[in-house]
């Protein structure tokens, strides 16, 4: 195994640095994340760029890159904010669940347009009775001839209100012998009658945004069915390790950025005739963000590559996620400190990356829940 970037990947990770330090500057994300805003300007330079097409398979348009590529591209995008790679990452889950699951005819009618940008995609999943047991979701779809009428409500859905958006949607359509039976999904426009969408007042995150959906016998066509009724739990599972390294990549993106200030800082700022860096207790602070930093980024690598390879990863996918997740915490939480009054203020980045890492380790499954996971791989 040889975890060190190719000459590509040089390339690749310097060609979205670039981006991100001509279209992010730290005056214009403060301003996005208090106004609750995402610059679909920059959405649309990071189309130009081919970064969304990394993540839609070559057939429909794509570029198909690898898990360890896209590790690279997430984590660079994460950078400035984290909802700028986690709007990327919704469109690599959507694209592989459509690429696997959907008709053709749906594959060819969307997947080229999230390609080029012209359609976005996300998910619905959560529900205000159901978080981590996602399967006793009670939004429901019902036959009404030739169309499926979606009633119920989700909650916590990232970007489900971005322009053009479309909602992978899963829906209860049948009952089961356990609850993860009678689960179908579907793709739902953003735009039709019957669907309410409003933006939630979260601490952190608020660039991309955390939404929740009212749907009132939203009419649906039948070919906005993904795959087969009642086959959707099994769909959305084949995916979660996907899911797991991707969310490790953004959480890594952010903690770089932190460690970056926080050193930067500790290097400028004078106290008792010194920077503050050359006390002890800050130097070893610091020193503590990268090493933890280094591990989260080995554990994300190898998970990436077992992807890649085809090899069994749900125990490496779940590892990283936890262990980045948790990290982003300290990291942040000790930035916050070294940084101290300077970093309660909004004109320092740090209270951000603070914000922001704190829905780390609940979306996207729970802490506890990874840890579930794992000690289930270790056989217990």
């Amino acid at each position: 195994m040889n975890f060190e970037p190719t000459e590509e990947q040089n390339l690749l990770r310097a060609a979205i640095e670039r981006l991100v330090r001509t279209e992010c500057s730290h005056e214009k994300v403060r301003i996005w994340d208090r106004d609750g805003i995402f610059p679909e300007p920059v959405y649309q330079a990071m189309v130009q760029a081919g970064f969304v097409a990394m993540v839609v398979p070559v057939a429909y348009g794509g570029l198909g890159s690898s898990m360890a590529d896209c590790t690279i591209l997430y984590e660079e995008v994460a950078r400035p904010s984290v909802d700028f790679a986690t709007r990327i990452a919704l469109q690599a889950w959507g694209s592989m669940i459509l690429a696997d699951f959907a008709s053709e005819d749906l594959r060819q009618e969307i997947l080229p347009k999230v390609a080029t940008g012209h359609v976005k995609l996300s998910f619905s999943l959560t529900e205000p009775q159901s978080g981590s047991d996602a399967a006793s979701l009670t939004t429901a779809a019902r036959r009404d001839g030739d169309d499926w009428l979606l009633r119920g409500q989700k909650v916590f859905s990232s970007g489900a209100d971005a322009p053009d958006n479309m909602m992978i949607v899963a829906a209860r359509t049948a009952k089961g012998a356990t609850r993860q039976e009678g689960i179908s999904l579907f793709l739902v426009p953003n735009n039709l009658p019957g669907l309410t969408i409003n933006r939630l007042d979260v601490i952190g995150r608020r660039i991309l945004g955390l939404t929740e959906i009212f749907f009132d016998d939203v009419r649906l066509p039948s070919r906005y069915l993904i795959g087969e009724a009642g086959e959707g739990w099994t769909y959305i599972g084949r995916h979660l390790e996907r899911e797991r390294i991707t969310l490790a990549a953004n959480y890594i993106g952010t903690a770089r950025s932190a460690l970056e200030e926080a050193t930067a800082y500790a290097r400028e700022r004078q106290q008792f005739g010194r920077p503050i860096g050359q006390f002890q207790v800050i130097a070893h602070s610091l020193a503590d963000m990268a090493t933890e930093l280094e591990a989260g980024c080995w554990l994300t690598a190898m998970a990436a590559w077992r992807y890649d390879q085809g090899l069994p990863c749900r125990k490496e996918a779940s590892m990283a996620k936890l262990f980045v997740s948790e990290m982003l915490q300290r990291v942040t939480a000790a930035g916050m400190q070294i940084l101290g009054g300077h970093a309660y203020t909004t004109d320092y980045n740090m209270q951000r990356h603070w914000r922001d890492a704190r829905n780390a380790t609940v979306g996207g499954g729970t802490s506890q829940i990874q840890r579930q996971l794992i000690s289930r791989e270790l056989g217990l």
